[in-house]
């Protein structure tokens, strides 16, 4: 009896065992869906890289390196000032005062920000 006993504990676990790392290699073994933005970017959900390519498409203005004309009339549609935007990607804001009286162009961030237009 004894025997028997330890037979079908080590055939329990052998099933055990074998049917965990069936387990493992047969989840790590689908390809996971991808979603790439244009720039490259990835995501696992199709919902993100919607809001991401939203809003990259709204900023990216922000980020152009041209200095033309139409590029000042786009920074004005979003409603952000220049100095702000080099503050932003350049200098900073280097004391309290300059970011408290910022606030308003904050505030127009935030809402450029704003998905639930998508």
């Amino acid at each position: 009896m004894s025997n028997l006993y330890v037979g079908v504990v080590v055939l329990v676990g052998l099933v055990a065992t074998a049917l965990f790392l069936a387990f493992i290699f047969s989840s790590s073994g689908k390809p996971k869906e991808v979603f790439e933005a244009v720039d490259g970017t990835k995501f696992s959900s199709k919902t993100d890289l919607n809001e991401y390519e939203f809003l990259y498409e709204r900023l990216k203005v922000l980020y152009d390196e041209k200095s033309s004309s139409n590029q000042n009339n786009k920074n004005a549609n979003l409603g952000l000032n220049k100095t702000f935007i080099k503050q932003i990607k350049a200098d900073g804001f280097a004391n309290l005062n300059l970011l408290i009286s910022n606030k308003d162009q904050f505030k127009k961030l935030v809402k450029l920000f704003d998905i639930s237009e998508i």
